[in-house]
């Protein structure tokens, strides 16, 4: 099932601080097309039976080295939140299973390009498609391309689902796998109102001064809604219990 995060209410209310609305995040979502297709030609625009533009084509998977590995179809479509939500990727050429394994919904058959903490971090202010496709579209679909010749993910990933979210998290605060120290420290997070000063205490509650405790995964997640940090906790616990 797919987690629909960036919460409901959080994009709500960050569309309404924009002064923004359904209409116009389908406006921005076309003026960001021209662009995209400047810098992929092969990409497309396509007006769908229901009237709603997508992004439609070929996607090449050439690595640094500019070594060619595969070419992937596939569809961009607009999602009512965008630009504070990742717009709905889907390959539609077949080559990819469409199980979870491979980071595919079951549900949906969209891509899993990111997990939930990545797509709201990256979303805070706002994305553009060339970024989408840059840092997150691309990355996702070498990483495919290099498992079908290779049977692994270059790139290392997060595991699907809630058990990809715990790993970010676990990775973001150190906690080696603790799930009940990592729940701890994401509660105390979730508290925090304002950005502690380099000589406070540690959030954490350790004697070690801020800057020399948890300043990194501080920066890490500022651009994060407490709440939503609250409901990843939630989520891990109900999982995990």
């Amino acid at each position: 099932m797919e987690i629909p995060l960036p919460l409901a209410w959080e994009l709500e209310v960050q569309l309404e601080n924009r002064g923004a609305t359904k209409m116009e995040s389908s406006e921005i979502f076309e003026s960001h097309i021209g662009p995209v297709i400047e810098k992929y030609p092969k990409l497309s625009r396509v007006l769908t039976s229901e009237g709603k533009v997508t992004l439609k084509g070929e996607m090449e998977i050439i690595d640094a080295e500019g070594n060619f590995w595969e070419v992937f179809e596939i569809e961009i479509h607009h999602v009512d939140s965008y630009p504070l939500q990742f717009p709905k990727v889907y390959e539609v050429g077949g080559k990819i299973p469409k199980i979870a394994d491979w980071h595919i919904y079951v549900d949906t058959k969209s891509c899993c390009v990111a997990i939930a903490p990545e797509e709201s971090i990256a979303c805070k202010k706002g994305i553009t498609l060339v970024q989408f496709i840059d840092e997150f579209v691309l990355p996702f679909f070498f990483n495919q391309a290099f498992r079908r010749v290779e049977g692994y993910y270059k790139n290392g990933e997060y595991s699907h689902g809630i058990q990809g979210i715990f790993e970010f998290y676990d990775e973001t605060f150190k906690t080696h796998g603790n799930v009940s120290a990592l729940i701890r420290l994401m509660k105390k997070m979730a508290l925090i109102k304002t950005r502690p000063g380099r000589t406070h205490q540690c959030f954490c509650g350790s004697v070690n001064k801020f800057r020399h405790c948890h300043r990194e995964t501080f920066n890490k997640l500022f651009d994060l809604d407490r709440r939503l940090i609250q409901v990843h906790a939630d989520l891990i616990v109900e999982a995990w219990n």
